[in-house]
C-alpha cells in the first residue's frame, strides 16, 4: 500500500539478557502496538547464521508515529537499551512502490 511504512529491526541481545523477561516484555509491547490505529503487521524471521530481523508495517507514518511516542513503548525502549540490547538497529522505510499481489492457479 503506497504510504505504508515498514520499520526493519536487527536487535542483538545481550550475553546473559534474561530472554524470559525479553519475551514478556515483547508480549506487552504487542498487546499495545496491535491495538494501536494503523498497526498492520509484525513478523520476526532468523537466518541460518542467528541473524534475526524483524518488520513492522503501519499504514502511515503518523500511525508509526504513534507507537514510536507511545508512553509505554518509550519507557520498554529504555529498558532495552539499558537492560537487553548489545547492538541492533532500525531503518524506517517508506514504500513507494507496490507490485502484486500475485495469484497463480
Amino acid at each position: 500500500m503506497l504510504g505504508e511504512v515498514i520499520v526493519i529491526g536487527d536487535l542483538k541481545l545481550r550475553d546473559g539478557a534474561s530472554g524470559d523477561e525479553y519475551d514478556r516484555l515483547g508480549e506487552r509491547m504487542y498487546g499495545i502496538v496491535s491495538g494501536l490505529p494503523g498497526f498492520l503487521s509484525v513478523k520476526s524471521f532468523k537466518a541460518d547464521d542467528g541473524e534475526e530481523i524483524t518488520v513492522f508495517r503501519f499504514a502511515s507514518e503518523q500511525a508509526l508515529e504513534g507507537w514510536r511516542t507511545h508512553p509505554d513503548h518509550v519507557e520498554a525502549m529504555k529498558r532495552g537499551h539499558a537492560e537487553f540490547y548489545a547492538s541492533g538497529f532500525l531503518q524506517i522505510c517508506k514504500v513507494i512502490r507496490e507490485v502484486g499481489p500475485f495469484e497463480h492457479g
